[in-house]
């Protein structure tokens, strides 16, 4: 009797070691959270601050020179997650919000195509590669924007040309005391 009983005693610690293992399979859960994200800024190798630089004529009779009122060291990073569901993109828009371009001329932003380093569905120059004339309220300059980065740094984004140019029939308001600094605010906005 005590032979079965121990035989019993070891057949149901078995059964009970068995029943305490881990099993073949197991599962857990988590969550994955993806932020929406719309954040921008401008990128140079030096200072965000330039100079666009007019030159005085080497001969009399010539208007000033604008050939070297140009700079394109500043570069449009972004960064954007959106809804797949929306149909709506985003985009950057340019202002003038401090000083006044000197009368007689008009200052222009030229975003170039996008080169770089990122990926996803990358915006594109508002106006083509003409740019936009920049003024105190918001003009377009890359449109399109989808979920997608371009990369940080010079050599990522859209390179901004900026120009000077004069205004049609408007040489007579030069003034060399009208000389001024301009700042220009770049939004990232939905559309």
């Amino acid at each position: 009797m005590l032979t079965r009983f121990t035989a019993v005693l070891v057949f149901l610690t078995l059964v009970s070691y068995v029943n305490a293992q881990d099993a073949e399979d197991a599962n857990n859960t988590l969550s994955i959270d993806i932020p929406e994200v719309a954040i921008m800024d401008i990128e140079s190798e030096g200072g965000q601050s330039i100079s666009l630089i007019v030159e005085a004529p080497s001969e009399a009779g010539n208007m000033i020179d604008l050939t070297a009122a140009v700079d394109s060291s500043l570069w449009l990073n972004y960064s954007s997650v959106r809804s797949q569901a929306v149909e709506s993109s985003r985009a950057i828009y340019a202002k003038v919000i401090g000083g006044s371009v000197p009368s007689g001329l008009k200052l222009r932003v030229k975003p170039q195509p996008y080169t770089g380093t990122g990926d996803g569905d990358l915006g594109l120059p508002s106006n083509g590669t003409n740019g936009r004339v920049l003024v105190a309220t918001d003009r377009k300059i890359i449109r399109n924007i989808k979920t997608c980065y371009t990369g940080d740094g010079t050599g990522n984004g859209h390179r901004l040309i900026y120009s000077l140019e004069f205004r049609n029939n408007k040489y007579d308001k030069l003034d060399f005391d009208d000389s001024n600094t301009v700042t220009v605010l770049y939004t990232i906005t939905d559309t």
